[in-house]
């Protein structure tokens, strides 16, 4: 898996905002020019890795993924490991999302296993736990103000973590 050997970048959908870190991002939401971040060059994941990773847990495959865009050195791949285990950890089936095999071939991948029943709580959950690490790490207060009640119940156990207030 390589990015040239390059530090991982982010830059905004609407190309007047480059050169920003992961944590940056993590932090600004929409970027100053009203775009969206997105990596300035993607990673190559090579055929014989792809075919390694169809093997793997969600989890698994989760912090494989996440770890292309996070460099180690924003942080380290143990921590990594760590937060996003626990960020599935509160899902209602083990692997935070599950496939159900039908007939004649067919699949489904339950993506509704969450606090809210639906798919963004895959992705918040992680969040949450990447915004509560780098909080702690610079000991960090914030409060999160949260408008629709299926936000909340996705931010609901970051309250926890005496950084982060709902």
């Amino acid at each position: 898996v390589s990015c040239a050997g390059r530090t991982m970048r982010y830059c905004s959908t609407r190309g007047a905002v480059r050169g920003r870190g992961f944590e940056d991002v993590l932090f600004s939401g929409f970027a100053e020019d009203g775009g969206m971040f997105m990596p300035e060059e993607l990673p190559s994941v090579p055929p014989a890795t792809l075919r390694l990773w169809s093997a793997l847990s969600y989890p698994q495959l989760v912090e494989e993924v996440c770890a292309l865009f996070i460099p180690p050195e924003v942080i380290p791949r143990e921590e990594l490991n760590a937060l996003l285990s626990r960020a599935l950890r509160g899902f209602s089936v083990p692997e935070a999302v599950r496939m159900v095999r039908l007939q004649d071939g067919l699949a489904v991948l339950e993506l509704w296993h969450g606090a809210t029943l639906a798919f963004k709580d895959l992705a918040m959950s992680c969040t949450a736990q990447l915004i509560g690490h780098f909080l702690k790490r610079q000991k960090r207060h914030v409060t999160i103000l949260v408008g629709k009640r299926q936000a909340w119940s996705a931010f609901q156990f970051v309250c926890t973590w005496s950084s982060i207030c709902l």
